[in-house]
């Protein structure tokens, strides 16, 4: 009979030590599934934030680009017109009527640059179907960037060519 008990006792003493293991790893993997989740949600954020930066450089090349003041035929090759603010500019008044994109630029969120590149007129490229004599054309292009690293947001610039037609005088 004692043999018994005392066989008991050690029986359930291994059963605790198997129950507790079995609880350690338990807990070893939710953690490990915790920080695997918690990657990705980080991945996921910076993805995230890429693309709206990406977009809202877009969306002001694309604004300036809508706006023939944006682009004028005046200067030589190198002549540059900005938002407010930037350096090194000829002009610094492009022309931006969407509010929050103009908001943005007051913030200092987002800039552009507008340079005329190539000669001063040359003819239009051939694919442009239009009377080649009776117009020449004016090239810029167009740098918008977007810069919120510093609010973890990211950074992401946007470089277009623009060709203007200028009818003949």
């Amino acid at each position: 009979m004692k043999k018994l008990a005392a066989s008991r006792q050690r029986q359930r003493g291994a059963i605790l030590v198997v129950a507790l293991m079995f609880l350690v790893a338990i807990t070893l993997f939710t953690i490990s599934s915790m920080r695997s989740s918690n990657i990705g949600l980080f991945m996921a954020q910076n993805e995230e934030s890429r693309i709206a930066a990406e977009q809202t450089a877009q969306a002001l090349a694309d604004a300036i680009v809508a706006s023939p003041a944006s682009t004028p035929v005046v200067g030589s090759p190198g002549y540059t017109a900005c938002t407010p603010g930037e350096s090194g500019c000829n002009r610094n008044d492009l022309p931006v009527t969407d509010p929050v994109l103009a908001d943005a630029i007051a913030n200092g969120h987002i800039q552009a640059r507008v340079e005329r590149t190539g000669a001063v007129f040359r003819p239009p490229p051939r694919v442009v179907e239009t009377s080649i004599d009776k117009f020449t054309s004016a090239s810029f292009r167009v740098v918008t960037t977007f810069d919120r690293v510093d609010e973890g947001l990211g950074h992401e610039q946007v470089v277009e060519g623009v060709l203007v037609l200028v009818p003949k005088q």
